[in-house]
């Protein structure tokens, strides 16, 4: 698509915020590249929105924004909250009138991959590295074809995990989001993603619009290939929502049924098998058990993390507070060796 053509579509697609926003960052093009001055907006903006939460990496994220922001005038300086705040209205506006139709009754689909967008349009991708970001009518349809699984986990299980291993813009996780709220469930609880790209400033724009949306997410600045991991960020909805410690659940609870399916295929054909059970005796469901277990263990430490946790991003867990959980998938996936992904690396590195 050329240059043109890509501006008629904007022009005809677009909301009056997010034009504005196209405006703001014109304004710097007498004296910078548009290319730096939209990697640098989507870097502060990220970390403004982490530094709020995640008192961990506090310090050296306010270090690099000041660094950031010594490159421009004060006057220059200025525009970036007024692009932040142009972002902000633009998705609440998408979000409320979904919100608004819901009301009646009526499934109203208004998301998009604003950033995304912006950065196609402004021809700021990286040609020579054959980055392009998918048009998010395309990430929608692709979600509504393969998203009916991650649906159906999310009304089984109570959530469903996402991963994109090469995230962009985030826009296939919000075209996800969009297709849980078209199947009548909240995206905001029923889904987390988990997001990986080898750009620093993808990384920044899928958090800066997840964080916007209140999408429960991690992401992660690393390479799915390789396996190296370089940074990670945490949403606030991932903070807020006690997400930490669902997804710690999740994770054991995942390796114990693997565990027990397992158990249960090793038998060999000649082992003694256990009589049938008479209709009076009740037989203990070990998954059950297990659950029951990880419940207690949460409800343990529940009051501890929503007297000082909830507004600290993944502080470092104390020993005492989570050792009984680390130390069963530690030792189970060291008895059980298989072959790892990145999933599994950020996984062990947030989780535990």
């Amino acid at each position: 698509m050329s240059r043109k053509s890509a501006e008629h579509k904007f022009e005809y697609t677009a909301d009056e915020h997010q034009r504005n926003f196209v405006s703001l960052i014109k304004q710097f093009s007498y004296g910078h590249h548009l290319d730096t001055v939209f990697r640098d907006f989507v870097e502060m903006a990220a970390i403004t929105m982490s530094n709020s939460v995640d008192r961990a990496q506090f310090d050296a994220r306010e270090k690099r924004y000041l660094e950031i922001v010594g490159k421009y005038r004060k006057e220059e300086v200025e525009r970036f909250p007024l692009m932040f705040a142009e972002l902000t209205l633009a998705f609440e506006k998408r979000v409320s009138v979904m919100a608004a139709a819901r009301e009646r009754g009526v499934m109203a689909s208004n998301l998009t991959d604003v950033l995304g967008e912006t950065y196609m349009m402004l021809e700021l991708g990286n040609d020579r590295s054959g980055q392009f970001f998918t048009p998010y009518a395309i990430s929608k349809l692709m979600a509504g074809m393969i998203g009916g699984d991650a649906v159906a986990r999310a009304d089984a299980q109570g959530f469903a995990r996402v991963h994109e291993p090469a995230c962009g813009a985030g826009g296939m996780v919000i075209a996800t989001a969009e297709a849980f709220h078209d199947a009548g469930l909240n995206y905001q609880q029923a889904m987390h993603a988990t997001c990986i790209d080898i750009d620093s400033c993808c990384v920044n724009m899928t958090y800066l619009q997840l964080a916007l949306l209140h999408i429960p997410a991690i992401v992660v600045h690393g390479n799915a290939l390789t396996m190296e991991v370089w940074g990670h960020w945490f949403t606030p909805a991932h903070v807020l929502g006690g997400w930490g410690r669902k997804l710690r659940e999740r994770r054991t609870l995942d390796v114990m049924r693997s565990l027990m399916g397992a158990s249960s295929s090793e038998d060999e054909p000649g082992d003694e098998q256990v009589p049938p059970a008479s209709s009076e005796e009740v037989i203990p469901d070990p998954v059950v058990e297990v659950e029951a277990a990880i419940h207690d263990v949460a409800v343990a430490g529940a009051e501890a993390e929503e007297a000082g946790e909830l507004a600290v991003l993944e502080r470092p867990v104390q020993a005492q507070a989570s050792v009984g959980l680390a130390d069963m998938f530690e030792e189970i996936v060291s008895t059980r060796p298989r072959e790892r992904d990145i999933f599994d690396v950020i996984d062990q590195m947030a989780l535990f």
